[in-house]
């Protein structure tokens, strides 16, 4: 097989894969084609947690036809138990001849075990085909993996000098519907929204996916709340079919307004924390400890704030607006009190910028 046909097989599995985004968590995305004298003869991809993997239905869909024939996986196939049984072993039964891997998985109960075993079996395996593009789309997954801390994306929605509210607080709507729909289709692909109790008594959200394409979907609402003020008549509350609410407040909680928060259908858990205000690190211990692998940072300032001065950010999806609001006194979505030098400003990196309903969306990495 050229390298040429290789590169535009595994293109294809990882077209696969890209199927699944927003339903494998805590698991990564993973697809996998089975090709025959230039003919594809069985493919598959994980389409959720617990279902069958990749592999496995790929090799269903082939049958005798994987006689002598590659197959093109996005990553290393599982050796251990989990929800479902390892796949290593069904590889190692079937009569293909050659295995072409993207990337190697960083599980430590998988990592190069699966490769080892497939080699030491007399199977020709090659590994790092579209490795960079196969890391982009499971940047959850080998974050969350390694780190057992979930992957965090701050998502902001701003005016061009910077402003996610005027002096009053308003925020409706300074971006555009196009560019408020794309938001929607991205909290379709994570495991939480995380927003601060500001944000729950200046705009009482939802907080809830609500874009077609995501139907069904359930999404935990965190909720950063110190005092506990959040109202129990909050409209949150009435969507708990939609996802699950947890509360993150600190040691020592008024007793008597958390039960009456369980009762509501919360759950409360007490965080160490200062007067600045709740441990941050120790919330995403705790969400990662609770296979929660993925959580969208929706505001507001003091929040973001907060998790970029302590480096907590791996993304930023940034909808810049052609508005200007101005005033001193107006939101901005990064406060604090700044750094003292240039150079000691955070930089973004493998930015991609591009618009959407007259919005300039920006993505980068810290």
């Amino acid at each position: 097989m050229s390298k040429l046909k290789d590169r535009a097989y595994m293109e294809m599995a990882l077209a696969l894969a890209e199927k699944a985004r927003g339903w494998t968590s805590p698991n990564p995305y993973v697809g996998a084609l089975i090709v025959k004298n230039d003919s594809v003869v069985g493919w598959g991809f994980h389409e959720r947690s617990g279902k069958p993997h990749a592999e496995i239905l790929a090799l269903d869909r082939a049958g005798l036809r994987a006689q002598d024939a590659t197959a093109y996986i996005t990553l290393e196939p599982c050796t251990h138990w989990g929800r479902t049984p390892p796949c290593i072993d069904r590889l190692l039964k079937s009569p293909l001849q050659r295995i072409v891997l993207s990337d190697i998985d960083p599980n430590p109960k998988v990592n190069r075990k699966g490769l080892k075993r497939l080699r030491q079996a007399g199977i020709q395996v090659s590994v790092g085909l579209l490795k960079e593009k196969n890391q982009r789309l499971n940047e959850v997954y080998y974050k969350y993996i390694t780190r057992k801390m979930p992957h965090i994306t701050l998502k902001a929605a701003m005016s061009m000098d910077g402003k996610i509210a005027t002096r009053r607080f308003v925020s409706n709507w300074i971006s555009s519907t196009a560019a408020r729909e794309y938001m929607h289709l991205v909290r379709g692909e994570q495991d939480a929204i995380l927003v601060g109790i500001n944000t729950i008594l200046k705009d009482d959200p939802l907080l809830t996916v609500r874009h077609s394409h995501w139907k069904g979907k359930r999404i935990l609402r965190i909720i950063l709340d110190s005092q506990l003020r959040i109202p129990l008549k909050a409209k949150i509350f009435d969507t708990l079919s939609l996802g699950d609410i947890l509360i993150f407040t600190r040691n020592d909680p008024p007793a008597q307004k958390a039960e009456k928060l369980r009762k509501n259908g919360a759950t409360v858990i007490s965080m160490g924390g200062s007067a600045s205000g709740i441990d941050l690190k120790n919330c995403l211990h705790w969400l990662g400890k609770n296979e929660v692998s993925s959580v969208l940072v929706e505001g507001g300032g003091r929040v973001f704030t907060s998790f970029l001065e302590k480096n907590l950010v791996d993304k930023l999806l940034l909808s810049v607006s052609p508005k200007l609001i101005g005033g001193s006194a107006a939101v901005g979505w990064f406060q604090g009190q700044g750094v003292a030098a240039v150079s000691e400003s955070l930089p973004f990196k493998k930015n991609r910028v591009f618009e959407i309903g007259g919005d300039t969306i920006i993505e980068g990495y810290l």
